[in-house]
Order: structure tokens, then C-alpha cells, then sequence
């Protein structure tokens, strides 16, 4: 779901924890068990909002903070469960949304979902820094003029991370 950004499965991810936590497979159910899952994660949610599962409704707010939090979460040993969050992020320059994307020159170093409406672009994923850290980061960009402006300069933001 993650590297190919499909919304369908997104979807249907979001009302499945929905059944999962006996609550109904709808929108409201998905936002309901959703939003108790990332309580409980300890996730910042200041401000946010699940209208749906696949991020395409006007109505969904996240935050950079709650992106890279949930992130970091996704590499902590104590979160196995997690993990998947991050072995299914697209490689820059490699394998989903961003298999035509390098990220400014990145060769692969930048692991990163996408997500696009009608002016707003956002990328969040994680680089490994030159010590061997895994890094995490979320840009969201507002009132963009066109994707095709906004994507190169989150590219290049992403890949400014690098060592």
C-alpha cells in the first residue's frame, strides 16, 4: 500500500482496524479506531483529522510532527509491529512513487510516501546520516502552484538530509 500510495488499500486498511477494534467498517469507525491506535502510540495528534483512510478527503489534517513521530515509533525495537511503515516506504529513484524521483541526486539513500492533492504536496520518510542514524523528517507544503513545482523542491529538501 505504502510504496505503490494505493488508496483503495488504504481504504480498506483503515476500515479493517475499524472491525478489528468491534467498531463499524465506515468512515467514522476507521477515524474512531485509527485515532485510538495512535493514542495509544503516544503519537502527537494536536489538530489531527481521518476523515478517511487513503488521506484523499479535504477534511484529513496531519501534522509533520505526528509524520516523523510516528516514523521514529516505526524504528524503535519496542514497536516490531511497526516495522512494515518503514520497509514499505518507496526508494527514491528506485521502486513506487518514487521510482521516477531521485531526490536531488540521493541514489537511493531516501525512503519516502508521497502524497499529493490539488495544492499540497507533502514527503515524509527517513535518511541514514553519516554516523549511521536513521533520520526522520515530514515536509508538507501548502498552496503549491502545480506538483510538478513542489515535488523537485521537496526532493531536494529531502535529499539535503544526506550526508
Amino acid at each position: 500500500m505504502l510504496t505503490s500510495s494505493d488508496n483503495d488499500i488504504a481504504e480498506a486498511l483503515a476500515r479493517q482496524t475499524a472491525l478489528a477494534t468491534r467498531r463499524p467498517a465506515s468512515f467514522a469507525g476507521a477515524e474512531a479506531a485509527v485515532t485510538d491506535r495512535l493514542k495509544r502510540l503516544k503519537l502527537p495528534l494536536a489538530g489531527a483529522r481521518f476523515a478517511d483512510g487513503s488521506g484523499l478527503n479535504r477534511a484529513d489534517r496531519v501534522s509533520a510532527a505526528l509524520l516523523t513521530t510516528l516514523l521514529v515509533r516505526a524504528a524503535d525495537p519496542a514497536h516490531p509491529e511497526l516495522r512494515p511503515v518503514l520497509t514499505g516506504l518507496p526508494i527514491a529513484g528506485f521502486t513506487g512513487t518514487l521510482s521516477g524521483r531521485a531526490a536531488a541526486g540521493s541514489g537511493g539513500l531516501v525512503r519516502a510516501k508521497t502524497g499529493t492533492l490539488r495544492g499540497v504536496d507533502t514527503l515524509a520518510g527517513t535518511v541514514t546520516s553519516a554516523d549511521g542514524r536513521l533520520l526522520a523528517f515530514a515536509f508538507l507544503a501548502g498552496d503549491t502552484p502545480s506538483a510538478s513545482a513542489a515535488r523537485p523542491a521537496l526532493d531536494r529538501l529531502a535529499a539535503a538530509l544526506l550526508p
